[in-house]
C-alpha cells in the first residue's frame, strides 16, 4: 500500500472531531427547538447523564461529556464509511449521512422507548413515548446532515 492509498488518519480524526461537535450541537439544537414547541417534554443531556449518575445531581455535566464523546465517536464512524465508500464529497456526503442519521435515529429511538426508559433510574424519564422517539429521530437526522456537510467540506 503506497502513501496515496493509506488511510488519512489525521485528516479523518480532525474531520470527525469537528463534525462530531457541530453535529452534536445541531442534534441538541433541533431537539431543544422541538421540546420548546412543547410537542414533547424531554431533556436528553440530563437523561443521558443521570443514567450514569443515577440522580439529577451532576447529570447535566456528565451527560454533556458522554454526548460529546459519543458524537465524536459516531462522526468518526460516519467519516470512515464516507471515505471508504467514496462518498466523502458534496453533495452526496450530506445525503448519505442523512441516511445514516435516519438509521441511527431509528435504532436509538426504538431502544429508548422500548428498553432504556423502562430501566432509567429517574421517574421523569421512565415514560418515553412516540413523541420522545420522534424528537430523538429528528435530532439524529440533523446530526447526520451536519456531519455529512463537514465531511463534504473536508473533501477527502
Amino acid at each position: 500500500m503506497d502513501a496515496a492509498q493509506s488511510i488519512p488518519i489525521a485528516r479523518i480524526a480532525v474531520t470527525a472531531v469537528v463534525a462530531g461537535v457541530l453535529g452534536g450541537a445541531a442534534m441538541i439544537g433541533v431537539m431543544r427547538l422541538i421540546t420548546r414547541a412543547e410537542w414533547a417534554r424531554f431533556h436528553m443531556i440530563v437523561a443521558v447523564g443521570s443514567l450514569i449518575t443515577r440522580s439529577r445531581e451532576g447529570a447535566f455535566g456528565v451527560g454533556m461529556i458522554v454526548h460529546t464523546i459519543s458524537a465524536i465517536v459516531f462522526a468518526t464512524l460516519y467519516t470512515i464509511v464516507m471515505w471508504k465508500t467514496g462518498l466523502a464529497h458534496l453533495p452526496i456526503s450530506v445525503f448519505a449521512c442523512i441516511g445514516l442519521g435516519i438509521i441511527h435515529g431509528m435504532i436509538v429511538s426504538i431502544l429508548l422507548v422500548w428498553i432504556i426508559s423502562e430501566h432509567h433510574p429517574l421517574p421523569e424519564f421512565k415514560d418515553a413515548d412516540l413523541a420522545i422517539a420522534l424528537v430523538h429521530f429528528a435530532g439524529h437526522v440533523a446530526y447526520g446532515a451536519v456531519v455529512g456537510l463537514v465531511i463534504g467540506l473536508a473533501s477527502f
